[in-house]
């Protein structure tokens, strides 16, 4: 089992909601994170408007779902395909192994506990 965490753009969310919920992934996390890398926030106006910056964080959501194996590379693509931009700041995928999962209410482990 795999965790792919992706932090995407806000406004890409909804869409990329609704391409995971086409390839099957059941439940996801999602939660609205502040960060900074390559991309710079958009310029904002400040004292009414006498002045403009930069805000330091970018405002992001970072997702977290947990797939097979074999579901991953899907699931990927999925998200490569509709978080882009094709611009800087469109966020990264991260990748990590999953040893074991369990579920609470069944008592399940393992895949069917997906």
């Amino acid at each position: 089992m795999k965790k792919i965490e992706a932090v995407i753009r806000k406004e890409k969310f909804p869409e990329v909601d609704q391409a995971l919920k086409a390839t099957g992934v059941g439940g996801l996390t999602y939660i609205t994170a502040e960060g900074r890398g390559r991309s710079r926030g958009e310029e904002m106006l400040a004292d009414r408007g006498t002045r403009t910056y930069r805000p330091e964080y970018v405002e992001r959501i970072k997702l977290e779902v947990i797939v097979k194996d074999s579901d991953m590379q899907r699931v990927i693509d999925a998200i490569m395909r509709t978080a882009s931009t094709h611009s800087i700041g469109d966020g990264k995928i991260f990748l990590t192994s999953i040893e074991q999962v369990y579920d609470i209410s069944s008592s399940t482990s393992g895949e069917s506990a997906l």
